[in-house]
């Protein structure tokens, strides 16, 4: 189902958000890489989630494993903070506003996929560091091994 929602995303536009992701990702070059993973999420958003990295990090502490350091944690932050203000909620209020508009063409069916894509594409359009997108069976794996680890299980 992913694969067809993907295929239905990317003919009505998610490759023109990939393009556009990408020269934004070329223009403020010093924010390439999380705006390249943004890109390719963008064009194609479906069998895939978006995780904190605060969650990531106490999953890999169940598990043994090393974590980032704060430092970098609290520059994500940071440059959460001038994304927002500058042009994460432009791009989320953009993707809000096509959902909408993928709305009131349900009765094509064929854009109701793309209204469900928007709206994962909000969260990780309005803060984009700290973030991690990862495929759904993995975080469906990481959020019943925290709450196993939650409660002792």
């Amino acid at each position: 189902m992913a694969f067809l929602g993907n295929i239905i995303w990317f003919i009505l536009g998610g490759w023109l958000l990939f393009i556009l992701y990408l020269i934004a990702a070329v223009i403020f070059f010093p924010m390439f890489l999380p705006l390249f993973r943004i890109a390719k999420y963008s064009a194609f958003p479906f069998g895939r989630t978006v995780i904190s990295k605060r969650k990531l990090d106490k999953y890999r502490e169940l598990n043994g494993n090393d974590t980032e350091s704060s430092t970098m944690t609290t520059i994500a932050g940071i440059l959460n903070i001038v994304w927002v203000i500058t042009f994460g909620w432009i791009l989320a209020l953009s993707h809000l506003l096509a959902s909408i508009a993928n709305l009131f063409l349900f009765f094509l069916i064929i854009t109701i996929p793309n209204i469900t894509g928007h709206w994962k594409m909000i969260r990780i359009a309005f803060m984009p560091f700290n973030t991690v997108i990862i495929p759904k069976d993995l975080a469906t794996e990481i959020d019943t091994a925290l709450a196993k680890g939650k409660f002792n299980l």
